[in-house]
């Protein structure tokens, strides 16, 4: 057990040499490298709905030899009127070791990770539209499992970015990984307030942000963090900002298509796109898996321990 017990709250929170050994380890680990075994105990606490990210991290804790537990909400004593802190405590004094929680209150992981007794983990699987670190980073193994490297990479990110924690997180990391230039685009009252931070260019079209770009990272519209009256009509926003095609044509050779899901086909992208042969988007599904278990080992600080397995 480290000294200090880790968290995992956000990239920033993240040292260079962190990122690096965790991106690494989920790429070893996708390649067959054997797990550690870790014998602990995971809670998923999942406020909001979610299918990728809360089975991934219950397969990565069985898969390195941890009890996953999962707390349906609708049944949680939190309907009943008990505060999330005395939800948390009570799970600490059973003897759970971490806790993997998604909330929409901003700030709540912070404030949760403070108050947990040394030697219980609290790992960020969402938060509002603040962060997803695990997402940023099994984006990050994604390519660099496909031989993609990140240095002097162009990266455009299209659609609801103003509400979502997938961009906040990339955005953290991105530029850490040495991607060149990041470009941001989608309707004006999606795109974040204020000026974009250097190497973030604001684009005010879709084809002007694919022109010549690596990667395209998609994201859907987060309705649920918007009033009804602001949705956008499905059909005009798939003609304005749906990904299609012909847009792949104007991007660098070998550019690659990402999508956090879940995917809205015929909304900010086509179905022959996410189905396409330049598609990462079941790969990423696929990477979360191993992410989130090297996530595990670093939690526990199994990892840079030498034992047998390791590659």
């Amino acid at each position: 057990m480290p000294e200090t017990t880790r968290h995992l709250l956000d990239i920033d929170g993240l040292a260079d040499d962190e990122l690096e050994t965790l991106i690494n380890r989920a790429c070893e680990l996708a390649a067959g490298a054997t797990a550690r075994r870790l014998d602990a105990s995971a809670a998923n606490l999942f406020f909001e709905p979610s299918t990728r990210t809360r089975v991934s991290f219950e397969l990565a804790a069985a898969r390195v030899g941890m009890q996953p537990i999962n707390i349906e909400m609708s049944q949680a004593s939190t309907i009943k009127g008990e505060s999330l802190e005395d939800t948390v405590a009570t799970l600490a004094a059973m003897g759970i070791d971490c806790l993997v929680l998604r909330h929409a209150d901003i700030g709540l992981h912070a404030r949760l990770a403070s108050a947990l007794p040394a030697g219980v983990h609290l790992v960020n699987a969402g938060e509002g539209s603040r962060a997803h670190p695990s997402q940023a980073l099994l984006d990050a193994a994604t390519l660099r499992a496909r031989g993609i490297a990140t240095s002097g990479l162009k990266l455009a990110i299209v659609g609801d970015v103003r509400h979502s924690r997938v961009a906040a997180s990339g955005l953290q990391l991105w530029q850490r990984l040495g991607v060149e230039e990041v470009r941001l685009a989608g309707p004006a009252d999606l795109l974040p307030p204020g000026p974009p931070a250097t190497g973030v260019v604001h684009c005010a079209s879709l084809e002007e942000a694919v022109g010549g770009v690596d990667v395209i990272m998609m994201l859907r519209i987060q309705h649920e963090r918007m009033d009804r009256a602001t949705w956008p009509d499905s059909a005009a926003y798939h003609k304005e900002w749906g990904l299609k095609s012909e847009h792949l044509a104007a991007a660098a050779a070998g550019c690659v298509v990402m999508h956090p899901g879940p995917i809205n086909r015929g909304v900010e992208i086509a179905a022959e796109v996410a189905d396409g042969d330049r598609s990462l988007i079941l790969e990423q599904v696929r990477m979360g898996v191993f992410t989130r278990m090297a996530i595990f080992e670093w939690l526990f600080g199994a990892l840079g321990r030498g034992e047998e397995g390791e590659r």
